[in-house]
């Protein structure tokens, strides 16, 4: 069952209100934020769900397309991280062949390649055996990924439709090693290694995550900042008094309405607001051994 909620989900930053998106950015300075968890399950995102592993890693790694951040009013518009310009399909819409930038590096300094990009989307949608991907069903329009060369990466559908796009720009799509992924397929879920702004530099269980910039990131001039720390903290009193008290500038989850009317009267101008509706899903599994859930005729309707 899925709820379309009309509570109000507010993202606050602590920061004066001059700092808008239309100001010239400046370089430098970490950015503290909070994440109202005490950790992720695992760091794989190709097998996790929850904001908590978005939040932790999602700075480490680089993804073939996204939507646009710097259109934050859409989310229909996609555009290239990895690849070097959004493709026309071929093939009656059954064929979207992607080049990949050259020269990029993990952060271990190995370079990734279009196998590398090949292999991360094949682990999502034909994952081997005993690895979870709770994604796969949303590609099965994709009959084959192929890497026919360096610079170059094909998916080749089964059937054409405009789900397809969106469906490749989802967020947990982090592009990972083909080296690494052949000798371990669950690596990931304890280890850090991608090719994102922010290179991977320490946790401190259930405390913090930090990150350093990425000098070698292929996006030129980014990432502005020179690092951050996401700190955990899975109740909600403690984010509130972290942010009201300037120790955290930002938590991306949100906020109850009443909350973020107790932030804004506490700071004043000190303090940002936005707010959207929540899609919020609601799972029911019955117990199919207890009455009436034994009843095939009951659980159909």
């Amino acid at each position: 069952m899925r709820i379309r909620s009309q509570l109000t989900a507010a993202l606050v930053a602590a920061v004066p209100l001059a700092a808008l998106a239309q100001e010239t950015p400046k370089n430098g300075g970490l950015l503290t934020y909070v994440i109202p968890a005490d950790a992720p399950p695992s760091f794989d995102a190709h097998r996790e769900t929850t904001f908590a592993t978005i939040q932790s890693a999602a700075p480490f790694y680089s993804v073939l397309i996204r939507v646009d951040p710097n259109n934050p009013s859409s989310t229909t518009d996609f555009v290239c991280d990895l690849c070097t310009a959004m493709p026309q399909p071929t093939d009656g819409g059954r064929t979207y062949t992607f080049k990949i930038r050259d020269g990029i590096t993990f952060h271990d300094g190995s370079p990734l390649t279009a196998a590398d990009v090949a292999a991360s989307w094949q682990h999502i949608i034909h994952p081997p055996e005993g690895v979870l991907s709770p994604r796969e069903s949303h590609y099965l329009m994709v009959d084959t990924v192929e890497a026919p060369d360096a610079t170059t990466v094909v998916f080749r559908l089964k059937f054409p439709t405009a789900a397809f796009l969106p469906a490749l720009a989802d967020p947990y799509s982090w592009i990972y090693s083909k080296e690494v992924l052949a000798k371990d397929p669950r690596w990931y879920e304890k280890n850090i290694l991608g090719s994102g702004p922010f290179k991977f530099s320490g946790i401190e269980i259930g405390q913090s995550i930090k990150g350093v910039k990425n000098s070698d990131y292929y996006h030129t001039g980014l990432p502005y900042l020179d690092g951050f720390t996401a700190i955990y903290a899975d109740k909600q009193a403690v984010r509130v008094d972290a942010l009201r008290g300037d120790r955290v500038a930002i938590e991306f989850r949100g906020f109850p309405p009443a909350v973020r009317d107790e932030l804004v009267n506490a700071l004043g101008d000190r303090i940002i607001v936005q707010e959207s509706d929540w899609n919020c899903g609601t799972i029911i599994e019955p117990n199919h051994k207890k009455k009436p859930f034994d009843d095939v005729r009951v659980r159909a309707h």
